[in-house]
């Protein structure tokens, strides 16, 4: 008699040892890789959207770090007044979406209404910023959420 779910000596007759543990490693394997690849994928609030942290291809700024820096600078605006403390770091995150676009930039770990003018500035140079390769995870397009630190140079 055989039962669904249960394995009986008998039936194991014909599968060694050594073969059973591949297997079973194999399983284990298996089930690890999926895990792993699951706690990559997060759901943005702000977008609405499954976004990935970490893809075999990463969304890349066309023309690089450089260009990056290049584009930010020049469409940051903003003039510190006397008594303001003066920042010269962001901390942005942000989601290069399938088309690469930018889309739900944000400063790491505040809320809209916690935002300096400053961040306000650096926020909206940002999303001026369209120009992004999107990223690829098992050789298919999908939503990456970037964190990055922009630094502000001052020029006296």
């Amino acid at each position: 008699m055989i039962t669904i779910g249960t394995i009986r000596p008998e039936h194991l007759s014909g599968i060694s040892k050594y073969n059973l543990l591949i297997i079973i490693m194999f399983c284990l394997h298996s089930c690890y890789s999926v895990k792993g690849q699951q706690e990559n994928l997060q759901y943005d609030s702000l977008t609405q959207r499954n976004v990935y942290v970490f893809v075999e291809k990463m969304p890349n700024y066309n023309g690089g770090e450089v260009a990056f820096m290049t584009d930010f600078s020049e469409k940051f605006q903003y003039n510190f007044s006397e008594s303001e403390e003066i920042h010269t770091k962001l901390r942005v995150q942000f989601v290069i979406d399938t088309a690469g676009h930018l889309i739900g930039a944000r400063i790491y770990n505040k809320t809209a209404d916690e935002l300096t003018t400053f961040e306000k500035a650096g926020l909206k140079a940002l999303n001026l910023m369209q120009n992004w390769q999107a990223g690829k995870h098992n050789n298919k397009l999908v939503n990456v959420l970037i964190t990055k630190t922009i630094h502000i140079g001052l020029n006296n």
